[in-house]
């Protein structure tokens, strides 16, 4: 749900404006009253959580800024729960100056034979990270904290950032009973105002702070607008999702324009038009797409007899992933630029996909640059541009009319596939001569898992016979990854038999380890005891013998966000086991066939036995990359039945 609204603010000066609301004092009630349904069965509970942001002129730091007051009241509910009691507040740089944070207060409370007793933090429990150029740690934890206890801790933020204000997040990792935010902003200032998130506020109460201020000899008017929600769940995490501020309730504030002191106006919310211009003249974006010459002499010999246009990309792509290392630093703008970073063999994400865009021009390919927002830096945002919303930039290769995604990052990556931290909902296009647009983020291929066994029962009581494994899509870069972080294939191998100890494999091998447009296949010899599944004479195994669905990804009783998987995903098994003479098949786990509504997503087991083979075959098929809030059940459902029925055993009679 998104509620937009413009709100009109006025400039503020020469004020001190007055403190966060006070906490109510502490009573007896507070630690013995049940505790409310939101609160149910959680580690803890925000009981009240008041924040108000300003600008003021800070007398001790001689200078204008926005001041953001922050005070919580916090019920440990059970022992996990004492980790609420650990902060780490963020601060930010904004050019030279660093946000400040000051008056940090923390008490902890505990009813102790009736009486309440409190506890405060001290200034020796106060630590500041200095974590990069760009971001510190305020961290602190409050004493004598334990199951019962409830906390109080307030503080306040001096931020030299006076165009923006922070956003408040309503929704958190425990649920609060009360979150109420207060802006006071500058009437000359026009900002989009968003709330983000499932739930509805309570109240917003707005009030104008008639000529509330003196500025150049003028009183200016202020307005002052408190949002309040209640009963507001616990944000809680699950498999397959984007970042979590996509989703939790928040409410955001963006400055669209303001009125200087000489009453000019000054719009800080571009048009796209604006903003691709600016990209294209920069010199560490634009600039870089211009160095084809950095190719002339490498083309020749790279393209020699590739005749069509896919065939040369191909060629290329594959040359920029060998020849320049990412050096895991993400980023829009070159580090280095083109010319630099070939010539060294590394650079940053922009090094590397804004060469691949150069040399597939000087190809005569047509290509463009993508911005990218990551899956865990949030989706951007689609109103107006936001150029710190993207993190990222990949290649668009233009061929027979379609656009092919490129990332040269991973020396894994195939060509035409994208990363899982890179399929976030949209990118954006940047042409060179017509107006940029968004382009969906998505992997056509699908993730492919298939495990084939083919055995005997020896006279041992063993499985014996070949392992395979195949890999395709995201699951074969996942593992081509997985492999390349041993010194050598011998060591991932031997790490892969000491990982299965109930499963004696030997002879490993890996094909096409770094042939990333076909399988990537892993094959062993295999022995399975199968001694301690003989009962009575009777032998009792379960047919899938590696990657069974153990636990429902899906364990949410609502889940207010849909489910990206980040390609559609397939995962098949097939078994072939020859039966000796000495077994007769005394039952045979059932068959089930099952989809969900608009072939969304299938599932099929079936176990037959012929010529004293057990042929078993299992496959489950996950149609589409994205479900959605309304398919979340069926989903849930699907994975229930499936754990179900994996837990089916063949059952074979031993005869005398």
């Amino acid at each position: 749900m998104r509620l937009l609204f413009v709100i009109i603010y006025c400039f503020l000066a020469n004020i001190v404006l007055g403190q966060t609301t006070e906490l109510p004092a502490i009573s007896h009630s507070a630690f013995t009253a049940a505790v409310p349904d939101v609160g149910k069965d959680k580690e803890a509970l925000v009981l009240i959580e008041v924040g108000r942001s300003s600008l003021e002129v800070v007398e001790s730091e001689k200078a204008l800024l926005v001041v953001h007051d922050y005070k919580a009241r916090i019920k440990i509910l059970k022992k996990e729960g004492v980790e609420q009691a650990n902060f780490e507040i963020p601060l930010y740089a904004f050019g030279k100056a660093f946000e400040k944070i000051i008056e940090i207060k923390g008490t902890t409370y505990n009813l102790n034979d009736n009486r309440i007793t409190e506890t405060e933090m001290t200034s020796k429990a106060i630590f500041l990270d200095k974590v990069s150029p760009f971001l510190h740690l305020a961290r602190f934890t409050l004493p004598q904290v334990e199951e019962g206890s409830i906390i109080d801790i307030s503080y306040r933020i001096l931020s030299p950032d006076i165009l923006n204000f922070r956003s408040w997040q309503f929704q958190q990792d425990i649920p609060k009973l009360s979150s109420s935010y207060t802006a006071i902003m500058p009437a000359t200032y026009l900002y989009q105002v968003s709330l983000r998130g499932p739930y509805p506020l309570k109240d917003t109460k707005r009030e104008i702070l008639w000529e509330y201020f003196l500025l150049n000899g003028v009183r200016n008017d202020c307005s002052k607008i408190t949002y309040l929600m209640d009963n507001i769940p616990a944000f809680e995490e699950e498999e397959y999702m984007l970042a979590p501020k996509n989703y939790k309730s928040a409410i955001n504030f963006e400055l669209e324009q303001y009125y200087s002191t000489n009453g000019s106006k000054v719009r800080v919310t571009k048009a796209w038009s604006d903003v691709d211009r600016e990209l294209l003249t920069e010199k560490s974006f634009g600039g870089q797409l211009k160095k084809e010459d950095v190719f002339t002499k490498i083309l020749p010999l790279l393209l020699k007899d590739k005749n069509s246009s896919v065939d040369k990309a191909r060629a290329i792509y594959s040359y920029i992933q060998k020849n320049i290392k990412w050096n895991e630093v993400y980023g829009k703008n070159t580090q280095y630029g083109i010319k630099e970073s070939l010539e060294q063999h590394q650079g940053n994400v922009a090094d590397i996909n804004l060469a691949l865009i150069a040399a597939l021009h000087a190809a005569e390919i047509p290509a463009y640059p993508i911005l990218v927002s990551t899956r865990q830096n949030g989706i951007p945002n689609n109103l107006h541009p936001v150029i710190s919303d993207f993190n990222y930039v990949i290649a668009g290769a233009e061929i027979d009319g379609k656009i092919i995604l490129l990332d040269a990052t991973d020396p894994f990556l195939p060509f035409g596939e994208l990363p899982l931290r890179c399929v976030n909902d949209r990118g954006r296009i940047i042409y060179s001569k017509k107006s940029s647009e968004w382009i969906p983020l998505v992997n056509e291929q699908p993730s492919l898992v298939n495990v084939t066994i083919v055995g005997k029962i020896d006279s041992a009581e063993n499985i014996v016979g070949k392992l395979c494994i195949s890999y395709k899509g995201l699951d074969a870069l996942r593992k081509r990854n997985e492999i390349r972080a041993f010194n050598t294939e011998e060591e991932y191998l031997e790490d892969i038999e000491v990982k299965l100890p109930n499963m004696h494999l030997k002879n490993g091998s890996i094909s096409d380890l770094y042939n990333t447009d076909g399988f990537l296949t892993e094959e062993f010899d295999m022995e399975l005891p199968l001694h301690d599944y003989l009962r009575h004479s009777v032998l009792s195994v379960n047919p899938i013998f590696l990657n069974r669905v153990e636990k429902n990804p899906f364990n949410l009783n609502e889940r207010l966000y849909q489910v990206d998987l980040g390609a559609q995903r397939q995962m098949i098994h097939n078994v072939i086991i020859e039966i000796p003479e000495r077994y007769q098949v005394k039952q045979l786990p059932k068959d089930l066939h099952m989809k969900l509504p608009e072939e969304a997503a299938r599932y099929s087991y079936k176990a037959v036995v012929d010529n004293n083979r057990l042929v078993f075959k299992q496959a489950i098929s996950l149609n589409k990359a994205i479900y959605s809030v309304d398919e979340y059940f069926h989903l849930k459902e699907f994975y229930s039945r499936i754990i179900q029925q994996q837990n089916q055993e063949l059952e074979l009679q031993k005869m005398r």
